[in-house]
């Protein structure tokens, strides 16, 4: 479950139900109000603080639904340890900082002038766990420098890792998955990419990460006809590009690890440059996105051995959105499913398989066993496909998520923000396939 909601909606006016407003109930005791009924579990209660337009956006079995999430994931809540208050465009907005047994979220209300909550927003979590590095890494092994890719105008702040001693070593550049995400693809206290970058350092092999474009620029990143292309590959080039122009980088020996999304589309960003050695696959779909999201949702559902009616209505939307694409009944500035038609339409029209079946190219391809949002069906497609081409090789890991962190029983989205690290064995599996590859 997703841990935000953004839902800014028209103003209306309601009777808030056991409470009259005046200029004497102030948006800080409304936001204190609100949440201590979210507390109690009085979600019929919280919709009279909506306006009429976001308590029909927002039912109170939904409510519940994210409520019940948040606690999941975060813990017991503990209470509110700070209240902001501030105004956009008019509106007075307040942001809540909620302690829970395991970190602190914050909830941002926005008020219309009858001081109705109009924008609901639950934003990123922080967590009391911290990143660990793991035990397999050797501090004194490499050196990091920051450095900037420069990518059709957008400047990506980036961090360069280097084993110290070497005069010219391979190098892998890693390429996030789905969404906005920082240059360690950092998920509640974990960072897959960190674990990657300085396991790998410390064994000889360079890496390049750096702040997706839709992280660092936000909105700003969403042009007309915004697709893949702007989102990952012109980044992923750039960064190519920058490694073969460092002195410290052997220049035929650069390689490219893609994670989710990024594993996806690492067919597609090959075949448009001819300085990549080879390719690492990381849980990379190799079905149409389309096909997944559904699934996972499903999954996530019926994780409780239940799938209630309203979950039935939210997968039964999902379904009528992912069917509106399909059909390319869309128009390309249009929004769904969290991303222009543009974007869905150009994923449509690629095929990682058939790119990837025309390589000759080194390919790695790992999949971890318990990974739900990329399951064994996909790897295995991958591997009845291409069994048959020798530069092609295949790993799948026992007991490890889509993170390629373990896990026990059924993985869930609530496992990823428990601490963990990429085990040493992916690490080694990694570094054994470049150091083998000779230029």
């Amino acid at each position: 479950m997703k841990l935000f909601i953004v839902l800014f909606l028209a103003i209306s006016m309601l009777v808030l139900y056991g409470i009259t407003y005046s200029d004497e109930l102030t948006i800080e005791d409304i936001g204190k109000n609100f949440v201590s009924l979210l507390a109690k579990g009085d979600f019929a209660r919280t919709s009279n603080f909506f306006t009429k337009e976001l308590a029909q956006a927002i039912p109170k079995e939904t409510l519940e639904s994210i409520w019940k999430g948040i606690l999941s994931t975060m813990g017991k809540f503990n209470g509110i340890i700070d209240i902001k208050i501030t105004e956009i465009q008019g509106y007075k907005v307040s942001i809540l900082t909620c302690d829970f047994e395991l970190g602190t979220l914050g909830i941002q209300i926005v008020l219309d002038h009858e001081s109705k909550i109009a924008g609901l927003y639950f934003l990123q979590p922080q967590f009391k766990a911290t990143y660990k590095i793991p035990p397999y890494v050797t501090p004194d092994s490499y050196t990091e420098i920051e450095v900037t890719i420069e990518s059709n105008g957008w400047k990506l702040p980036a961090t360069l890792t280097l084993p110290r001693g070497e005069k010219s070593c391979p190098a892998v550049i890693l390429v996030h998955g789905s969404g906005p995400q920082d240059r360690d693809e950092t998920i509640g206290p974990n960072k897959p990419f960190k674990d990657l970058a300085l396991g790998l350092a410390s064994k000889g092999i360079a890496v390049l990460r750096y702040e997706k474009r839709t992280r660092y620029y936000g909105e700003k990143a969403l042009v007309e006809g915004f697709t893949v292309k702007e989102e990952t590959i012109e980044d992923a080039i750039s960064a190519i590009e920058l490694l073969y122009q460092r002195k410290e980088i052997d220049k035929d020996r650069i390689f490219l690890l893609g994670h989710s999304l990024g594993g996806m589309l690492a067919p597609r960003i090959a075949e448009r440059t001819d300085k990549l050695r080879g390719i690492i696959i990381l849980a990379g779909t190799i079905n149409d996105l389309l096909e997944l999201i559904p699934k996972q949702a499903r999954y996530l559902a019926s994780l409780d051995d239940k799938i209630t009616e309203e979950e039935k209505r939210e997968i039964e939307e999902i379904e009528n959105q992912v069917n509106k694409v399909k059909s390319q009944e869309i128009e390309r500035n249009e929004s769904i499913l969290g991303a222009p038609g543009s974007y869905w339409l150009d994923l449509m029209s690629y095929d990682p398989l058939k790119t990837l079946k025309g390589m000759t190219i080194p390919v790695l391809i790992l999949q971890g066993e318990r990974d739900f949002q990329v399951t064994l069906e996909e790897f295995n497609i991958w591997k009845n496909e291409l069994k048959d081409k020798p530069n092609v090789s295949f790993k799948l890991y026992k007991g490890l998520n889509h993170l390629f962190i373990s896990g026990e029983g059924k993985s869930s989205i609530e496992e990823y923000y428990k601490s963990g690290n990429i085990p040493e064995e992916v690490i080694e599996d990694i570094a054994r396939w470049i150091l083998s590859i000779q230029p």
